[in-house]
C-alpha cells in the first residue's frame, strides 16, 4: 500500500454566517489601516490562539481562521488528504467551530464557496465579477474554482478558493480576503489577488 491509497480526503467547514458576513463588510468599508481592522476584530471578539501554527491569524468566535500578516484573508474551508507520513492527523477538522467530512469530494467544498458566496449577495446584492476557471492542485485534482468580489470603496472583497500554505500548496483552502485596490482601475485578477 502506498502513501497515497493510505490518505482519505476531507472536506473541513466552518461556514460563513450572515453576521460574520455583517462583520467582514463592515471591516472593509474602512481604508485598510492595519491599526484600525485589527482593532475592530478584536472588538468583536475576534482573539489570538497560540495553539495555531500560524502567525498573526485571529480566530472568530465561530472559529474562522482570519490571517492578518499581508493582508485580511480569513478561511472558512479546507480541502486535503489526512493519512501517510506527510499529514497524519486531521488538524482542521479538529479546530474548535469546525466540521470535517471525511470521503468528501470537490462538490463539498465548492458547495462551501456557493454558499459563502450566496451569503455575501444576500448582503451586498450581485458580485462586480463571479467567474469560473480552472483550479486544484495535483493532489487534489483538477476543478473549476469560483471566485466572486465586490468593491468596497477603496477595498475588494473577495471569496474563493487558493492554495493552502501551511501544505505548501499541496491542499486547497477557500477563503474571503480583503485588500486595497485603486477604485478607479479595473479589478485585479481574482486569484492572484487572494493568492
Amino acid at each position: 500500500m502506498t502513501d497515497d491509497e493510505s490518505c482519505t480526503v476531507h472536506v473541513a467547514a466552518c461556514p460563513v454566517t450572515p453576521s460574520l458576513a455583517e462583520q467582514i463588510v463592515g471591516l472593509a468599508e474602512h481604508p485598510w489601516d492595519w491599526e484600525i481592522p485589527v482593532a475592530a476584530m478584536r472588538r468583536l471578539g475576534w482573539r489570538e490562539n497560540d495553539d495555531l501554527p500560524m502567525e498573526e491569524t485571529l480566530v472568530t468566535p465561530e472559529g474562522h481562521l482570519a490571517d492578518i500578516e499581508d493582508h485580511f484573508a480569513l478561511s472558512f474551508a479546507f480541502f486535503y488528504q489526512v493519512g501517510g507520513v506527510d499529514w497524519g492527523e486531521d488538524f482542521w477538522g479538529t479546530l474548535p467551530g469546525w466540521s470535517s467530512h471525511e470521503n468528501a469530494g470537490r462538490d463539498v467544498f465548492d458547495r462551501q464557496v456557493d454558499h459563502a458566496i450566496a451569503v455575501f449577495t444576500e448582503h451586498l446584492g450581485a458580485p462586480e465579477r463571479d467567474i469560473s476557471s480552472e483550479g486544484g492542485t495535483p493532489a487534489m485534482g483538477r476543478g473549476n474554482w469560483r471566485h466572486a468580489a465586490w468593491r468596497r470603496g477603496s477595498n475588494l472583497l473577495v471569496v474563493g478558493p487558493r492554495h493552502e500554505g501551511l501544505s505548501y500548496s499541496r491542499f486547497e483552502e477557500a477563503v474571503v480576503c480583503v485588500g486595497s485596490v485603486d477604485p478607479m482601475a479595473e479589478l485585479p485578477d481574482l486569484r492572484e489577488f487572494i493568492g
